[in-house]
């Protein structure tokens, strides 16, 4: 049989392009779903987990209790920083076994200028470690300072072209305002740093007396996480559960995790606690997998299925039913391996386009593709076996009847037929039944449920295709009959041959379900995701103007900035019973430069007695004026650190009806308040559109400078808010990349069915020629029939997608929309209608660019021929 399946290779050549063509589509479609996973992973650890690169593992703070803002004792960083420790006094981190360094960055802040004068920057000040390595950014000329050289610094590549420095070049840093600027020396420059806590401000990577210099007196060390670099051969294991000890007799609510976790752990507290960007990419996998084994199967069967009565006359000449099976299956193999090969070459050259091209559209430039070469390994092995399974069952078939009777013409069996039945109910039980499993899970976030519910669902809807399909079809054929003829024989073929009509419209039904899907479940999860990051990040720049400034002329100024939206002054007018301050603001122009906050909190926002608090506070936040106090009802924006905002009318209300603070409240409230005299107010910033990561830097400088001397950048989420949307932004540029492939699939599925069903009804057509049927009507038929199939194949595609991406969208943003604080029984997806709309119209070109080739065929075959085919 080995002889006869290569034989059939060589002389069927045609028949099996198709089949190779399946394979390839299909599993590249796979395996790009796989390279988007590890590209997302890359991109994270370029941008999200920059700050962990090159560590071995990395330690942060958990959320505790003790860390609440009213809580006694030194915070978990301050904690953290400590046993850390510094090379002169290593912390306990830092002595424990195979630790080569443990390395805290305690950002500083000062404001970096040109050597000849010119507008300040504001800058990050970190310590530099002893390993490079260890702060993700790499160096593009010079190197890093010693962490002992007294004057060293490297900066980053933008703030040096912006400054006008170079390598050797002084570079005054100006930390506290009453001290002289410590002149510095450039001994590198580096590559940007991605990490959202540093890109709205130049980078400044110091040795450790020039950060000392800087710092103000009495600070206190803090950090967010304590990176370690291990000694050579050590055991990472090993070492985790020695400095998990250490911080347990310490007392640090702290976790020690690789780099790839503490990334996924960043990402999974912004949605919610639940690992989004794995749910979401491991289910686009997994749903990827399923399509392909679909449309591979639904290509394959169909010629092995032309070729029974060659099998029967195989069987009839002296083979055994074994051998005709091991013959299709070596066949199967043969093609499957070549088209799932081809597949994973081309995904990883579609895939690495759509990364480069999205990297320059966007500017994105931490967007890393990423190749994982086990799961495409898996693609390639899936594509041949799916393509062997696909071939057995037809095979099988074959082998099941008498050669003599496989030899004979076999009709398709009606709908009412004991086998119509069976698979009409079959596919009703899946159907149903799936549906209802899949919306349990979504309902109750159970993936595994959701997911499988939702395959078996799908294939329900295939195997009720045939009821379907065609009835559609047939009512749509009402819209072909000005095409005279033509246009009323391709609707009555659409009901006649159901079996036909469903093969050529699954391809496609499959395709654009999976379009619908995908865009539905994006543009809910883009909304949605949107929404986060304005209750995360509520404020986009806070700027501090010093003691002297004018509040009034530096809100004017800054208002004029450009790419500035809305600003609103805020004046200190006292602080919270815990020590926060308090800033006075006009509600008007506070709800102006606060994102849109969920559950009608934007209604309550500055009206009242409400105040906008940061996420630690409680339901009520007690606020102390002139030694007055008074609850006010908290309205609360994640991001906030710098203090809590209120109108004047409330802080009036509060200094008029308040209680009288007691001493120990008094006095905790004076602290704070009698330093916020040191600057004149705040100005809150609201960008006109989002920000760009590159543009941060650039905008940030312009403000501090039109803010005035002094003047700094203390808070906001811009930076983190640029982030986080220039990753999903890049991420949906890869899925409309695979949304391309999938189209294609479905254009190639159409085509294969196309053309089979073509051959199939050879004698068919050669009859209507015979009858008067022009060459131009058998064309006009056969191209009416496919726009007819691929539109309501579309169409239908497009409701099916629409639901299924609200199951996904409820199963993956369930908790998300919890936590926004609406109701978590229902997550209403965003229909894309006008994309929608499009991928319909698409589609019908698709199908009458894929009738062109058969119907050619069809037509050029003379009616003599192809009434003497047998």
């Amino acid at each position: 049989m080995w002889t006869v399946a290569l034989s059939q290779l060589r002389a069927r050549r045609r028949r099996y392009a198709s089949v190779v063509l399946a394979v390839l589509i299909g599993t590249m479609f796979l395996a790009a779903s796989f390279l988007v996973a590890s590209t997302a992973q890359a991109t994270l650890r370029t941008t999200l987990g920059s700050v962990y690169a090159g560590a071995d593992l990395v330690i942060q703070p958990e959320d505790d209790p003790e860390t609440s803002a009213d809580a006694s004792g030194p915070p978990p960083g301050q904690r953290l920083a400590a046993l850390a420790g510094t090379p002169e006094t290593p912390g306990a981190l830092a002595r424990l076994d195979d630790v080569a360094e443990a390395w805290a960055p305690t950002p500083g802040f000062a404001e970096a200028a040109a050597p000849g004068g010119g507008t300040p920057r504001p800058a990050a000040v970190i310590p530099a470690p002893a390993h490079p390595d260890l702060l993700g950014v790499r160096a593009v000329a010079g190197a890093l300072p010693d962490p002992a050289d007294a004057r060293g610094v490297a900066v980053d590549e933008e703030t040096a072209r912006a400054l006008g420095v170079g390598v050797g070049d002084e570079l005054p840093l100006t930390g506290e305002p009453t001290r002289a600027p410590v002149r510095a020396t450039v001994t590198g420059l580096t590559s940007v740093s991605p990490d959202p806590m540093l890109s709205s401000q130049a980078q400044v990577w110091a040795s450790r007396p020039v950060a000392q210099d800087l710092a103000p007196d009495g600070q206190v060390p803090y950090t967010t996480a304590v990176l370690l670099r291990l000694a050579p051969g050590a055991d990472r294991e090993a070492v985790a559960e020695a400095a998990a000890r250490a911080l347990h007799d310490d007392g640090v609510p702290a976790a020690v995790q690789t780099p790839d976790q503490a990334v996924r752990d960043q990402l999974a507290s912004l949605s919610g606690g639940t690992d989004l960007l794995g749910w979401v990419l491991g289910g686009f996998a997994l749903l990827a997998l399923v399509v392909t084994a679909l449309v591979i199967a639904n290509t394959f069967q169909v010629p092995v299925a032309q070729r029974t009565r060659e099998l029967a006359l195989l069987r009839a000449v002296g083979a055994e039913a074994r051998q005709v099976r091991g013959a299709v299956l070596l066949e199967a193999v043969a093609t499957g391996l070549t088209g799932a090969v081809a597949g994973v070459v081309l995904a990883v050259g579609l895939t690495a386009a759509v990364v480069a091209v999205a990297r320059g559209a966007l500017g994105a430039d931490a967007l890393t593709l990423g190749v994982d070469w086990l799961p495409l390994a898996g693609a390639v092995a899936l594509g041949t076996a799916v393509a062997a399974v696909a071939a057995l069952g037809p095979a099988r078939a074959a082998t099941r009847v008498a050669p003599v009777q496989a030899l004979r013409p076999v009709d398709e069996a009606p709908v009412r037929s004991r086998v119509g039945l069976v698979r009409a109910g079959l596919g009703l039980l899946l159907a149903v039944g799936g549906a209802a499993l899949m919306w349990w899970g979504a309902w109750g976030s159970a993936f595994a449920a959701a997911l499988g519910g939702g395959v078996l669902s799908f294939l329900g809807v295939l195997l009720l295709a045939r009821l379907f399909v065609p009835g559609a079809v047939r009512a749509a054929a009402v819209l072909a009959r000005p095409a005279g003829v033509p246009g009323r024989l391709a609707g009555l073929n659409a009901v006649r041959h159901r079996r036909r009509t469903a093969a050529t419209a699954s391809a496609l039904l499959i395709g654009t379900t999976l379009v619908a899907l995908v865009l539905t479940g994006g543009r809910t999860a883009q909304i949605r995701l949107d929404a986060l990051l304005d209750e995360e990040y509520p404020v986009d720049l806070v700027v501090s103007v010093p003691a002297g400034g004018d509040l009034a002329a530096a809100t004017r100024a800054l208002g004029a900035v450009d790419g500035v939206g809305s600003v609103a002054a805020a004046s200190p007018v006292g602080a919270t019973v815990n020590g926060s301050p308090a800033y006075a603001v006009e509600a008007d122009a506070l709800r102006s430069v606060v994102a849109a906050l969920p559950d009608g909190q934007d209604r309550a926002l500055g009206d009242g007695a409400s105040v906008l608090v940061p996420a630690w506070a409680g339901a009520t936040t007690e606020v102390v004026v002139d030694g007055r106090v008074s609850g006010l009802a908290s309205v609360r924006g994640s991001g906030l650190t710098t203090g809590v905002f209120l109108t004047p009318e409330t802080a009036e209300w509060v200094r008029r009806h308040g209680v009288a603070a007691d001493a120990g409240t008094a006095s905790d409230a004076a602290g704070p308040a009698a330093e916020d005299q040191a600057v004149a107010g705040l100005v809150l910033v609201a960008a006109a559109d989002d920000v760009s990561v590159n543009r941060l830097q650039e905008m940030s400088a312009a403000l501090t400078a039109a803010a005035g001397a002094g003047a700094s950048i203390v808070d906001g989420g811009a930076a983190e808010r640029a982030v986080y949307a220039q990753i999903i932004d890049a991420l949906l540029w890869i899925v409309v990349g695979l949304l391309a492939v999938s189209v294609l699939i479905a254009l190639i599925g159409v085509a294969n069915t196309l053309s089979l069903s073509v051959i199939e009804r050879t004698r068919e057509n050669a009859l209507l020629r015979a009858l008067g049927l022009t060459r131009g009507g058998l064309r006009g038929m056969i191209a009416v029939e496919a726009v007819l199939v691929a539109g309501v194949a579309a169409v239908l595609g497009c409701g099916l997608g629409v639901l299924y991406g609200w199951a996904g969208s409820q199963l993956v943003l369930g908790q998300l929309v919890a936590q926004l604080g609406e109701d978590r029984a229902l997550v209403w997806p965003e229909v894309p209608w006008a994309e929608l709309a499009l991928v319909v119209a698409v589609a019908a070109v698709a199908g009458l660019l894929a009738s062109l080739a058969p119907a050619g065929r069809a037509a050029r075959l003379s009616p003599v021929e192809g009434l003497a085919t047998v």
